[in-house]
Formats: C-alpha cells, structure tokens, sequence
C-alpha cells in the first residue's frame, strides 16, 4: 500500500518514540516506504472438506510475529504425506482426518500464540498485562516474546519416523 507524506511524517514521529536511534534513522532514510498490512485470524475448525486440504499458511494464518510459517507449512507436507502412505490413497478420507487430528491443536495454539506476540510487540493493550515499551523494559518483559515458547508437535517426530 502506498503512503501519504502525511503518513510518513506520522511514521517518522512514532518510530522517534519507540525505536532505538540507529533504526530510526534507516526509517527517515527510505526513500519510497510502503504500508504492509498484517491480519489476524482466529485458527480454523477444520482444513478439510472432501478431497480438499489446505496446508501452509492456508490451514494456519499466523502472523510473522511467529516466525514459524516456513517451518510449519514444511511439517504439514510431511505429516500429511506420513498420514497417506500409513492409510493407503484407497483410504484418503480416513488419511485426510488423521492429518486434521493431528495438526489442529498445535498449528491452533501456535495461530493464537503468533497473534498475542503480535500484539505484545506493537505495544497494544491485553487484559492481562502492560504494554509493552521496548524502551523502558525489564529482562522479565521480553519472556513472553521468546520463540522457544512457540508450541510445537512434541510428538511429531514419532510420528514421521
């Protein structure tokens, strides 16, 4: 999306607020900058309707603020491919269910968990805590911003082997 020069100068002030000096600069010194618009979506009931399945990003639409949409989608394809070859492509919908099973409660957890970090790094109000102040804030703040905390298939790797 292309900005206004009201825009920009709008940008300009904010990042002054919250950025350290170093990367405010590089924000005054884009020539051209656009507007990237982010999304946040509930996780989804299901990712399969007949002999349709949706992977990657389509089944689970998280944010960036994740950083796990490659490594996600890269799971999906093989869980899905270990769900085929343990049934038989004579039983796709039976298939087609055991991928479900398997991949809705984590890649639910994570979508939630992606928009929460989004939230918490754009500073925005929870009902649970402060918002968050790169600026002003303690070792104890960062916590919750930790990819290390992003859910994942505990079980997975059993089930691939």
């Amino acid at each position: 999306m292309k900005v206004s020069s009201e825009m920009i100068q709008k940008m300009h002030q904010e990042a002054e607020k919250v950025w350290v000096p170093e990367f405010v600069r590089v924000i005054q010194e884009t020539k051209d900058p656009y507007l990237n618009l982010i999304y946040d979506t509930d996780p989804l009931e299901q990712i399969f309707w007949d002999n349709v399945v949706l992977v990657g990003d389509a089944a689970h639409p998280t944010t960036p603020h994740g950083l796990r949409s490659t490594n996600m989608s890269m799971l999906d394809a093989a869980v899905l491919g270990k769900c085929i070859a343990k049934r038989g492509a004579e039983n796709l919908q039976s298939a087609l269910r055991e991928y479900q099973t398997t991949l809705l409660p984590v890649v639910s957890k994570q979508v939630l968990r992606a928009t929460r970090m989004g939230r918490i790094k754009q500073g925005l109000v929870l009902p649970d805590r402060e918002p968050f102040d790169p600026k002003n804030s303690r070792s104890q703040d960062y916590q919750e911003l930790l990819q290390e905390d992003m859910p994942f298939f505990d079980d997975v790797p059993l089930l691939l082997v």
